[in-house]
């Protein structure tokens, strides 16, 4: 970011990690999502320039997702971090730690 890839998109490409997330849950919950009993900590790392600085609102393209879809159960403790670079060239990469029952 700050270069070849705008914010707008950035934080789109943060959402499908959400999104690629979320479906990973549902596979590790037998396909029923109502089993996240809330999601503990979201985490963001950004492939940046080094004049760039607007880490956390790429990570909200995950966030406002996360938030979207488990509504409460979404509310987060977040990191947004700023790297050189990401395996295979990415601009964002999103893991998360959700409690299920």
């Amino acid at each position: 970011l700050g270069r070849d890839v705008s914010l707008e998109d950035a934080a789109a490409a943060a959402r499908q990690c959400a999104i690629n997330l979320l479906a990973q849950m549902k596979a590790a919950c037998d396909g029923d999502l109502d089993r996240i009993v809330r999601c503990v900590r979201l985490g963001g790392f950004v492939a940046s320039t080094p004049d760039f600085t607007d880490h956390p609102k790429v990570i909200n393209g995950a966030s406002d997702f996360i938030g979207e879809v488990l509504g409460e159960k979404g509310a987060h403790a977040r990191a947004a971090v700023g790297v050189a670079a990401l395996p295979l060239n990415t601009c964002v990469e999103v893991d998360a730690i959700f409690a299920i029952a």
